[in-house]
């Protein structure tokens, strides 16, 4: 339409003319508004007459499918969505030409080399962060993923400037001032006068802190207290979040359309609307509430070891929450902390990993999101022990994918049994299921121990991969067949994937074995493909520690020839590359591999 022509134009010029990412504030997209309205006022009138013939056949069903499309997120703003794109475009292409040039002249593997880039490396995470403190919203939401994906992949995979300085998103977004959103809060709770006048025995709160206690990509939490004496956590979703990530979706839409013409007809437009409509539950915090509910009776056999905050009903609404607030938390990554609260730290880790690994494997419901931020743990006494035990507190409840749907959940037991015990039979039929012509990649995904589990993958496929390259036996079509069958599966495997991705990298930065997640990860796998939660018997014992002891020999068999298998394998640079790093390969062990 013209008038939308008109406004992507100027959202354009809006973004070039922008010369400080610093100046760019949140309300430019009302800016931009108010700079096109007069000339795409005329275009649209001149649109709605051209149109009146056909208005009552056109209009309703628009209606009708606008309100269907963006639900509780409201119409999007055009204007503001391109104009948020395209300074991120900008930013991203800059970053781009930044590595294509930081270091010519510069042999790959030397000192200098690996200088230009890390310093390189420290100006694209710069740009990503001012990317998000801007944005916020979605590109929050991606900080918070890249911070927390490291594990299990060192530099190699997301280099450490990135993930040191998007950390910072995981629990201190760009938040609010109290006053911001203060009319939020009135709509279900007793206030008065404040915040211009103090908080009175008629209020429903007798005090709320004015600074966040965190502030994340949706919401900040303040703490606060009734007025019967308990302290609880205040969760109040941004007031003009819902806007912005309209109109964010309206461009994702439009690209969407545009790479489907462009891809011989591949219809990935789902993904984008599975992302909406997962954000869609999240930024309902009734449904939010229900979760918190359900997860604390599933893992009420956990406690005290395992606890879900309370939820206050009648204080809570669609945007507010309001929680039993939890006193002296521990981010579950900061392994020093954890120390010097008296906690076993890999005590800590194995109690994440089997947590997690029950809520996949026996209830097949994932928590969408958690990275360090909405994962934390109390040192708390109890009278059997002498010391203190650690009690893994969980937070952030919003988004769960569901994995029962179509015995997804009973096919990933049996999956991951197949991957520990090498059925390379039972792996290829199930993983064709999951993830299509790309299937023998699945497993390296979920950990790189099933290297020797008979993936089918070969090492010059592995090595690509490894360099984030698309390896050559692998096109695009195999990548938009594998994105079309982690759907068709009948529950999110992508979700799934992305879940785990945000555990590991809590274990890793808890120093915890790769042996004994899979362990972990198998002995839930055996209990899900039963029928009850039970304990496990001593065949069933046995055959798992051998299983996953017989993996463990081959790892150490062959980490220490890790480095010239590479070489052997791949060309000049990769062998450069895997000499220089023979001390990590050392350490880490298979990781050095894929």
């Amino acid at each position: 339409l013209p008038w939308i022509r008109a406004a992507y134009l100027e959202a354009c010029s809006r973004a070039l003319t922008c010369t400080s990412l610093n100046s760019w504030a949140s309300p430019a997209g009302a800016m931009v508004q108010e700079a096109v309205s007069s000339a795409t006022a005329n275009a649209a009138d001149e649109e709605a007459v051209s149109a009146e013939d056909d208005a009552e056949e056109v209009e309703e069903p628009e209606e009708e499918e606008d309100e269907e499309t963006y639900g509780i997120m409201g119409d999007p703003d055009f204007v503001l969505g391109s104009t948020r794109s395209m300074v991120t475009m900008m930013q991203f292409k800059a970053q781009r030409e930044d590595y294509a040039t930081c270091v010519d002249g510069l042999s790959e593997g030397t000192r200098g080399y690996q200088a230009a880039l890390r310093e390189c490396h420290a100006r694209g995470a710069e740009r990503c962060v001012k990317i998000a403190e801007m944005h916020r919203g979605l590109y929050v939401k991606a900080a918070q993923f890249i911070a927390s994906i490291r594990g299990g992949t060192g530099d190699g995979g997301i280099p450490r400037q990135y993930t040191e300085a998007l950390s910072k998103f995981t629990d201190r977004a760009p938040h609010k001032a109290i006053d911001e959103v203060a009319d939020c809060l009135r709509q279900c709770m007793k206030l008065g006068k404040w915040p211009q006048e103090r908080l009175d025995e008629n209020c429903d709160l007798s005090s709320i802190d004015s600074t966040p206690l965190a502030s994340a990509s949706l919401a900040q939490v303040h703490r606060a207290v009734l007025q019967n004496g308990e302290a609880v956590a205040v969760k109040v979703q941004y007031p003009d979040l819902r806007k912005e990530m309209a109109s964010d979706f309206a461009i994702f839409k439009t690209m969407g359309k545009q790479i489907k013409e462009m891809s011989h007809g591949y219809d990935l437009m789902w993904v984008v609307e599975d992302f909406q409509k997962n954000l869609e539950r999240e930024l309902d915090f009734e449904l939010e509430a229900t979760n918190c509910e359900t997860t604390a009776e599933q893992l009420s056999h956990l406690s005290p070891q395992v606890h879900v905050p309370k939820v206050y009903r009648k204080l809570s609404s669609s945007i507010v929450l309001v929680m039993e607030f939890c006193e002296d938390m521990i981010k579950a990554n900061d392994a020093i902390g954890l120390q010097k609260a008296g906690l076993d730290v890999t005590e800590c880790a194995q109690l994440i990993a089997d947590t997690f690994a029950e809520m996949i494997f026996v209830h097949g419901r994932v928590h969408a999101d958690p990275h360090a931020g909405n994962i934390y743990f109390r040192a708390i006494q109890v009278p059997e022990r002498s010391r203190r035990m650690p009690q893994l507190v969980l937070l952030d409840h919003g988004l769960y994918h569901d994995l029962n749907e179509n015995d997804v959940r009973k096919n990933l037991c049996q999956y991951w049994q197949a991957c520990c015990t090498k059925d390379s039979a039972r792996m290829a039929a199930i993983g064709q299921h999951f993830a299509g012509t790309l299937h023998r990649f699945l497993p390296l995904i979920l950990s790189p121990w099933f290297a020797f589990s008979g993936t089918g993958a070969t090492v010059h496929e592995v090595l690509p991969a490894a360099r984030g390259e698309l390896p050559a036996s692998v096109t695009m079509k195999d990548v938009a067949d594998f994105i079309c069958a982690s759907r068709t599966g009948g529950a999110n495997l992508v979700g799934l994937l992305h879940s785990l991705g945000y555990t590991r990298g809590l274990l890793a930065a808890l120093s915890f074995p790769e042996e004994r997640r899979i362990a972990s990860m198998l002995r839930f796998a055996v209990l899900g493909d039963g029928s009850k939660l039970r304990a496990l018997t001593l065949s069933e014992r046995i055959w798992m520690e051998w299983h996953v002891h017989w993996l463990s020999s081959q790892v150490q068999l062959v980490t220490p020839m890790a480095p010239f298998l590479l070489c052997a394998s791949a060309d000049h640079a990769c062998c450069i590359a895997s000499s220089a790093s023979d001390e990590e390969a050392a350490a880490t062990g298979i990781k050095a591999i894929p």
